[in-house]
C-alpha cells in the first residue's frame, strides 16, 4: 500500500540526493535497516526520521532510531513476528531484536496527539489519524526534527525547509509558533533544549512567543514536563539549558516560588552546578535521578533560611523540596531519596573537608555512595571532579554488621522426670 503524495494540498518537498549529503548508511544500526529494508521491499515506503537523521547530519551518534511508513499497524505487525502493537490514539509498532534493541515504527500521521486532543473544530473521525509524509512532516515540532532519510534512493526528502536550517544552525518552529505553543506548551522546553545542545540560534519569532506562552507551561501535566526536565539533566549541555531557561522567563514559570529566593546570586550557583553536571555526563558517570534532583535543589537551599534546630534536618529538607517542587510531581520516593541524601550530606561534608575518616554509623547508611558523590559535585575543585566522581573512587556502602543468635538457655527442668504416684 502506498500513499499518493500527489494528493496533499501541501507543497512538495525538496529531494536531496545521496551526493549531496552526509549522511550514511554505514552510521544507521544495522536492526533499523533491516526493518527499513523489509518494508521497502514489501512494497511500502520507509523512511527514517526525526532526531537519528537530525544527529547524524550533525556528525553525533543518534540514541535510537525511528521509522515512519505509510503501512498500517496491523501491516506492519504481520511482517515482523518480534513486534508488538502499543498505543490507543495513536498505535505504533515495536520491533524487538537481541540485545534489547528495539526499533519503533509508526504510520505517516495527519497530526500529533496533543494538536487533535485541542482541535475542538476538528470532526471527530476515526479515520483521520493516518496521513501523507507532507502532512506527517507539518506535524512535528521543528524544521531540524522533519527531515527524512529515503532508504529506497538514500535520498533526504525535506518537507518543511530542515536541512538548510540545520546548515545555518537555527532552530525554527514548524507552522505558526504561537498556535503550536498554545496546542503544546512543551515544545517550548524543546526549542530550547536544541537550542542548548546543538548551540544553534532559536528563531526570532520563536523566542518571542516563548516569552508570550511561557505561563501555559503550567496546564501541562507536571509529570510531562518533569521528565521533560530530567531528559535535560541528562543530555551533558544542562548549563546552557538552563542558561536559556532563565533568559525567556520558562525557569520561573515552572518554578514560581523560586524567583523571589534565587536571584542573580543563587541563579549563579545554579548554573555552576549545572556545569558540574554536564562534565560528569560528558565522562558518562552514571548518576541517579535523586541526586540529580538533589543538586537541582541546592541553590534553593543555599538562598534560605536554614533550619533553626539542626536535630529537625529531616522536616526541613522535607518540607523545601514539596515547597520548591510543588506542582512538579516529583514521586514520594524520589522526594524521599533526595532528603536522604541531602541529610546524610549535611553530617558528612564536614568530615570529609577535614579529610577524616568516615563515621562506620554513615557509611553504612543506604544514601552513603549518592551523599558523598553530592558533597563532590557540591565542593570538589571543577578540574578534578570528574577524577574523583570515577566509579571506582566511589566509597561502597559500609556492610551491617552480623547479628548473633541469641543462646537460647535451657531449662533447669528440661530432661527430668516427674514421678507421679499412682
Amino acid at each position: 500500500m502506498r500513499i499518493d503524495v500527489s494528493e496533499s494540498p501541501l507543497p512538495p518537498p525538496i529531494i536531496i540526493p545521496r551526493p549531496e549529503h552526509s549522511l550514511s548508511r554505514k552510521d544507521v544500526d544495522v536492526e533499523a535497516l533491516k526493518v527499513l529494508y523489509r518494508l521497502f521491499h514489501a512494497g511500502f515506503t520507509a523512511y527514517l526520521v526525526g532526531g537519528s537523521v537530525r544527529d547524524l547530519l550533525v556528525g553525533k551518534k543518534p540514541k535510537d532510531f525511528d521509522i515512519v511508513t505509510d503501512a498500517r499497524p496491523g501491516e506492519i505487525r504481520k511482517l515482523f513476528r518480534n513486534s508488538r502493537i502499543i498505543g490507543r490514539r495513536f498505535r505504533l509498532v515495536q520491533v524487538f531484536f537481541r540485545g534489547g534493541h528495539i526499533v519503533e515504527v509508526s504510520t505517516f500521521r495527519r497530526r500529533s496527539e496533543f494538536d487533535e486532543e485541542q482541535d475542538l473544530e476538528a470532526p471527530a473521525a476515526r479515520d483521520n489519524t493516518f496521513g501523507t509524509p507532507a502532512e506527517d512532516a507539518q506535524r512535528r515540532d521543528l524544521t531540524i526534527n522533519g527531515l527524512f532519510y529515503n532508504i529506497a534512493d538514500f535520498s533526504l526528502v525535506d518537507y518543511v525547509g530542515g536541512l538548510t536550517d540545520l546548515q545555518s544552525g537555527r532552530i525554527r518552529v514548524i507552522g505558526d509558533p504561537a498556535v503550536r505553543f498554545t496546542r503544546d506548551p512543551v515544545r517550548m522546553l524543546r526549542v530550547l533544549r536544541h537550542a542548548a545542545r546543538l548551540s544553534f540560534d532559536i528563531d526570532r519569532e520563536a523566542w518571542e512567543e516563548i516569552g508570550n506562552k511561557k505561563q501555559l507551561i503550567r496546564l501541562c501535566p507536571a509529570a510531562r514536563v518533569r521528565d521533560e526536565l530530567l531528559k535535560d539533566f541528562h543530555s551533558g549541555a544542562t548549563r546552557p539549558f538552563m542558561e536559556l531557561m532563565l533568559a525567556s522567563g520558562l525557569f520561573y514559570a515552572i518554578f514560581p516560588v523560586w524567583e523571589s529566593r534565587l536571584r542573580k546570586k543563587g541563579e549563579a550557583r545554579l548554573l555552576e552546578l549545572c556545569e558540574r553536571l554536564d562534565l560528569l555526563f560528558q565522562a558518562e558517570a552514571p548518576l541517579a535521578d535523586s541526586l540529580l534532583w538533589a543538586v537541582f535543589l541546592t541553590p534553593y537551599l543555599e538562598q534560605g533560611p536554614g533550619p533553626v534546630n539542626p536535630k529537625e534536618m529531616r522536616e526541613f529538607l522535607q518540607e523545601e523540596a514539596s515547597e520548591a517542587f510543588q506542582g512538579s510531581e516529583i514521586p514520594r520516593q524520589r522526594q524521599e531519596e533526595l532528603v536522604q541524601i541531602l541529610a546524610l550530606a549535611e553530617k558528612l561534608a564536614p568530615v570529609l573537608r577535614q579529610q577524616r575518616a568516615v563515621p562506620v554509623r554513615l557509611s553504612r547508611l543506604a544514601a552513603y555512595p549518592e551523599a558523598w558523590l553530592y558533597c563532590q559535585i557540591k565542593e570538589a575543585p571543577l578540574e578534578d571532579l570528574v577524577e574523583r566522581c570515577r566509579p571506582e573512587e566511589i566509597p561502597p556502602r559500609a556492610l551491617q554488621p552480623k547479628r548473633r543468635r541469641p543462646r537460647r538457655r535451657r531449662s533447669r527442668n528440661r530432661g527430668s522426670r516427674q514421678v507421679t504416684e499412682t
